[in-house]
């Protein structure tokens, strides 16, 4: 083996062993520098985390001291101005400064005023368990023989922890002694974390005493750092996440609870790589290395090595990489030489290369600078925004649109208060609810401009009569609601119902209109009629409609018959709702017979409700729920089918036709396309529309005229018979009654009554029969019961007469024996 291979060989395995040394050396070294500054780095995030708790503990001292060194506090603690609680103590104040806890203490360490506020939900809650563990007599929040001394730090309470802190109850100046403590509490919930974790751009979790427990990894970190002077903890869980550990205790330096901050190894993870490229670059310039010591055996070009050695060692020093080495030759120093010069070609290219991108990237930056600032200036429009609409939403959330009064939601949070504050003291309050009456007339006539107008004014005019401390607000359309505080005795309520009676009563002008208006007035009393917001809602509603079931314009007292008679009444409906599916209605037929002929013509359908317990219900008792409630829409078209349905089974039977007429309510004639059901009844049994009578009241076409006329020309076009029924205690204008439809004029069994003894009556009674006659029209009339009435209606030329007389209601097998059959005569009217 030749010496220079030998040489190369010693030289190599030298050049090895060092290389192993070195990459050793480094991997003990300088990877361990590295762990150290990965574990100071964490040491100042946890740091950091530490000083920002801090910070907003301090802030939280900072609110309780402006609360606390404050003169109309100092008076309300010498019990001079209790309306302090009322007028400062708002749930406002608390939720946009996040306080969960208030509370005001005296020298002897017993509460004066204080409460527990959920901000989340912007109301109030109970006290926390666990509160009783720090704050109790001579405990370290009480004490403030200093008012200057910082008394603030953590509590573990049943919601988790606390910032509290605690300051001295003084004057403005601080001049007079302490009258006691004040107390404020902020919650460390989820979204205070989270404003840690945005400030100090650490990805932190907070650990609650039940967490740790229930993890035995988390439960040896926080013995740990419970008992660590540095109360930090960090460890590498992965090559590239780390974990560090804070410790948060409470207010007599108990651990309560943790904080764990996660953070990619950014600094272990360069280490790495620089020890890597470190050993790459010693593996590189050893390689050279050998190379110049290989040419060093070759004496011939020592000179020319030590030339090239000092042209690339004048290069390195002046970092002229525009410069180049000798490279003559044809051997393979030349080859060497040139190579070098090919590298600083490369170099050269590489550098410039990497000057313009450096330019470029300054020109990027700059121009992003420039967008930036844009964005922040945009950013603080759209925040100055942001609050004017907060402070819109705010008032259109308390606030009625039209009159500017507390909306329901206003009135609500004040009545809240006021009850609790009623309780406390043994106050006596009324709520009164307010219903314009007929207010629904105008919005139709006239619009609700013109509608809106008038309810301004009436809010205006209850307003004026209210006393400072009452509350006025608008429940929504022509609803308004009062609250009287401290009104001493149920009875003063009554006056005050009777003055916003008598203002509403006062004609109201808006531009040429004048309108008389009523209202009707529940009265509900606190704590006489209920305790609860709810109960004095309902009651107070409940006396409102009784008031406008009594015809309005009165007020009424809530009484307990009110809560009986609303329990039947939804019984009652419940069991009308109950008849329908179970088909318990029946119709029972009372005859209307022809003076001149003596013969049936028609009979009038009535519906009766046979009840499976309580046999058979009166009309009166249920009609007028099920007009109210609706339900007298499908009841009344299954009296249409029924009715059609036994006409034509008589027919069948082979008596005479005879018409039946059916009853149609005023809902029914509004609400429904009656013509159709009518339409339809018929067909489905194939009724002659002759024989079917329509019996609508005056009240139902009088509502809208124009539409009534149409509906009712729709039902006579079938062929069906219209009669008025009713007529004469209505207030049908003889004008409308030409342009009606009609066939029959019902006169109303209280004109009848008085015959033959009312001069009145008689007067009424044969003008109205004069009346209808010129019309064309025949007359019925109802509730004859005497023979002197029916020869007083024979001798006025009356068509047909209806009552007791004749015949009761009876049902439909028992009416048909009263019918007669082809080539028979029927003699008698058989009563029942």
């Amino acid at each position: 083996m030749k010496l220079r291979n030998k040489i190369l060989i010693a030289i190599s395995l030298a050049w090895l062993v060092f290389l192993g040394l070195t990459y050793l050396g480094s991997r003990f070294f300088l990877i361990q520098s590295f762990l150290n500054l990965e574990q100071d780095r964490a040491d100042r995030d946890l740091a950091r985390v530490d000083q920002a708790i801090d910070q907003v503990n301090y802030a939280l001292y900072t609110y309780t001291a402006d609360w606390s060194h404050w003169n109309d506090l100092y008076d309300f603690m010498q019990g001079k101005k209790p309306e302090f609680v009322p007028d400062n103590l708002n749930m406002t104040a608390f939720v946009n400064s996040h306080i969960n806890l208030v509370s005001y203490w005296d020298n002897q360490d017993k509460i004066v005023v204080g409460a527990a506020v959920d901000t989340d939900q912007q109301k109030l809650v109970a006290y926390p368990k666990g509160l009783d563990n720090y704050l109790y007599p001579g405990s370290l929040l009480f004490n403030h023989k200093d008012i200057n001394k910082d008394i603030r730090g953590f509590i573990l309470v049943s919601s988790g922890i606390m910032l509290i802190a605690s300051a001295a109850v003084t004057d403005g100046d601080k001049l007079l002694p302490p009258l006691g403590v004040s107390i404020f509490g902020r919650n460390l919930d989820a979204s205070l974390v989270k404003q840690i974790a945005d400030t100090t751009k650490v990805d932190v979790k907070l650990f609650l005493p039940t967490d740790i427990a229930n993890s035995s990894s988390l439960q040896n970190y926080f013995n740990l750092i419970s008992q660590s002077e540095k109360g930090h903890y960090s460890t590498p869980i992965s090559n590239h996440l780390l974990e560090g550990y804070t410790v948060i205790k409470d207010v007599y330096n108990r651990p309560i609870g943790m904080f764990r901050m996660s953070t990619p190894r950014a600094i272990y993870l360069s280490g790495q790589k620089a020890v890597n490229y470190y050993l790459a670059t010693f593996l590189v310039l050893g390689i050279l290395f050998s190379i110049l010591m290989l040419w060093l055996l070759r004496i011939l070009i020592v000179r020319r090595l030590e030339k090239l050695d000092t042209q690339v060692a004048d290069i390195g020093a002046k970092n002229a990489i525009h410069q180049r080495v000798d490279a003559s030759g044809r051997d393979e120093l030349s080859s060497v030489s040139s190579e070098i010069n090919n590298m600083l070609d490369i170099i050269q290219a590489s550098h410039d290369q990497l000057e313009h991108r450096v330019q470029e990237r300054t020109q990027e930056l700059q121009k992003t600078n420039i967008q930036l600032q844009q964005e922040i200036t945009e950013r603080k429009s759209v925040e100055r925004e942001l609050v004017i609409h907060k402070e819109h939403l705010v008032r259109l959330a308390h606030y009625d649109n039209l009159t500017a009064l507390p909306n329901r939601v206003f009135f609500n949070e004040i009545l809240n208060k006021a009850i609790n504050h009623a309780k406390r003291h043994n106050k006596v309050l009324a709520v009164l609810f307010i219903d314009l009456d007929r207010f629904k007339n105008i919005n139709d006539a006239l619009g609700h401009p013109i509608g809106d107008l008038v309810l301004k004014e009436m809010g205006n005019r209850f307003a004026s009569i209210l006393r400072a401390g009452d509350i006025l607000a608008r429940l929504g359309g022509d609803e308004f609601i009062i609250l009287l505080n401290d009104i001493g005795h149920p009875k003063f309520a009554g006056p005050v119902a009777e003055k916003l009676l008598g203002v509403c009563a006062q004609p109201v002008k808006i531009d040429s209109h004048e309108f008389f208006i009523t209202a009707s007035i529940g009265i509900c009393v606190f704590p006489n009629d209920g305790n609860s917001l709810e109960d004095l809602h309902k009651n107070a509603d409940m006396a409102m409609y009784k008031a406008k079931r009594s015809g309005g314009g009165i007020y009424q007292y809530y009484t307990q018959e009110m809560d009986i008679a609303a329990h039947e009444h939804i019984k009652l409906e419940a069991a009308i709702r109950k008849a329908i599916q179970n088909q318990e209605f029946v119709l029972h037929f009372q005859p209307q017979l022809n003076l001149k002929t003596g013969v049936i013509e028609c009979v009038e359908a009535l519906i009766r409700w046979e009840h499976p317990e309580l046999g058979m219900i009166s009309p009166a008792r249920f009609i007028p729920l099920a007009e109210e409630t609706g339900l007298i829409l499908p009841i009344g078209e299954w009296a249409i089918r029924e009715a059609c349905r036994i006409n034509k089974a008589w027919q069948h039977a082979g008596y005479d036709p005879v018409a039946v007429a059916v009853n149609i309510s005023p809902k029914q004639f509004r609400h429904q396309d009656i013509a159709e059901i009518i339409s339809t009844a018929l067909k489905e049994v194939e009724l002659n529309p002759k024989y079917l009578e329509v019996e609508i009241t005056e009240t139902a076409v009088m509502d809208d005229v124009d539409i009534a006329i149409d509906r009712l020309k729709n039902i006579h076009n079938m062929g069906v018979h219209i009669s008025i029924d009713d007529f004469g205690t209505g207030y049908t204008s003889i004008s409308y009654l030409k342009q009606f439809p009609v066939n029959v004029l019902k006169i109303d069994q209280q004109f009848i009554k008085g015959i033959p003894y009312n001069q009145n009556d008689l007067a009424i009674t044969s003008a109205v029969i004069a009346l209808g006659h010129n019309l064309g029209l025949k007359i019925v009339a109802e509730g004859v019961e005497t023979a002197e009435q029916v020869q007083y209606l024979t001798d006025h030329n009356c068509d047909l007469i209806q009552g007791y007389f004749l015949s009761r209601p009876l049902p439909a097998n028992k009416i048909a024996l009263q019918f007669t059959k082809s080539g028979e005569t029927q003699d008698t009217i058989v009563q029942s």
